[in-house]
């Protein structure tokens, strides 16, 4: 019989951040992922200063830096109001966080994160090995089933993204219309007019959502739209980001002689942290998209992924240390709550109604962009170097 401390379903950001913590604390993990690897992801590249931050503890930056011109740097947040303010934010090094700011393909990322977990002794890892379900005894699982045969651990960690069979063996997937939220993006060369900051193009028919130009390189970006099934249809997403591009002022100045790169216009969901359910049962622990954590306001779910995975992890690891296998979950709804359940998930959810006002959007971007010090501010918060607190600041009139 095949048997860990912990058995992690899927290498994704949460997936090999909980297996590296797990590794790190000397715990027998077993990694599984359905795909070959070196493989292609279809989610957003832009890197905040949390998720650098988190990468650089877990030993992966350095790896990143590495990679031969993978990762584009920058310095800066635009956003762009409905009516076309323009609000440019420089991030400094004086925020609540001393990491930089990435774009880079989310292909690179996830191998560097994979080659740093098949180097660690005490992390097994199989890919092309899909798991199809629990090995259940009564409310705990004693393991997995998959298509390489039986594995068994004390906790399992469920990291396999939106569809996850975990989550829906437990009844605990996200299918809530109102907790979703759904992006696109492709990848254009030959693009005008680039500098070292990514792009937020606030839309009439996007909002609460938005477009983005991420620079990724010479005369390169990545360019999406993200959007909020409580407020848009997901069906006419094609027409969204089409129209995005050849009719918002603002993207059509940058794209206007750009070309797509053929093969790269994927579209992906992206269920919301503001899902109340609880991520996971007993000894089975729901972590990244599986368990619902991407931030209801900005899409942002690579940093999310990556701290939910440490978490889980961390929950784990105490559970396993006090022979309590079945309070793991306990445990982790603690401290994944504490950090993002009012601060992060409730207030975004509840700021969306707001966002969908063009008239808030246009007043509260012109207002921010009249002073530089309030658009560095809101600059550092969009990339997590100050905490979203420090948002209501924006609003000091000495500021």
């Amino acid at each position: 019989m095949k048997s860990y401390d912990v058995v992690i379903s899927e290498a994704g950001p949460a997936g090999c951040s909980a297996a590296l913590f797990l590794a790190r604390k000397g715990h027998k993990v077993l990694l599984i992922d359905k795909a070959r690897f070196p493989r292609q992801k279809v989610y957003g590249e832009g890197l905040t200063a949390a998720t650098s931050a988190l990468l650089e503890d877990l030993g992966v930056m350095e790896r990143l830096r590495q990679s031969s011109g993978s990762l584009t740097e920058f310095s800066g947040v635009t956003l762009v109001s409905p009516v076309g303010t323009v609000l440019q934010g420089s991030i400094g090094q004086s925020g609540h966080l001393k990491g930089r700011c990435w774009v880079i393909p989310r292909t690179v990322l996830d191998e560097s994160l994979v080659s740093s977990a098949r180097e660690h002794s005490s992390i097994t890892f199989l890919d092309q090995t899909a798991v199809s379900g629990l090995i259940m005894d009564g409310d705990r699982a004693r393991g997995v089933s998959s298509s390489a045969g039986e594995f068994y651990g004390r906790v399992i960690i469920a990291a396999d993204g939106v569809y996850s069979p975990v989550a829906a063996r437990l009844k605990r997937a996200n299918h809530s219309r109102s907790q979703q939220g759904f992006a696109m993006r492709a990848w254009f060369s030959e693009v005008d007019g680039l500098q070292d900051s990514i792009e937020l193009c606030y839309d009439n028919a996007l909002l609460p959502g938005y477009g983005w130009i991420f620079p990724a390189g010479h005369k390169r970006a990545n360019v999406g739209v993200f959007l909020l099934t409580r407020f848009s249809e997901q069906r006419g997403m094609k027409r969204l980001f089409e129209r995005f591009v050849a009719e918002n002022p603002h993207a059509a100045s940058r794209l206007d002689r750009a070309l797509m790169e053929p093969g790269t216009l994927k579209s992906w969901p992206l269920p919301l942290g503001s899902f109340p359910g609880q991520r996971g049962q007993s000894n089975v622990l729901l972590a990244g998209d599986a368990g619902s954590f991407i931030d209801p306001l900005t899409g942002e779910g690579i940093y999310y992924a990556l701290k939910s995975g440490h978490y889980a992890a961390e929950a784990a690891a105490w559970a396993l240390d006090g022979n309590c296998e079945t309070e793991a979950l306990r445990r982790y709804e603690q401290l994944w709550r504490q950090e993002f359940a009012f601060r992060v998930y409730s207030f975004g959810y509840a700021f969306q109604p707001l966002m969908k006002s063009r008239f808030f959007v246009n007043k509260f971007i012109w207002y921010t962009a009249r002073k530089q010090s309030r658009a560095n501010l809101l600059a550092e918060v969009v990339v997590h170097k100050r905490p979203r607190r420090e948002l209501l600041k924006v609003f000091n009139p000495f500021l």
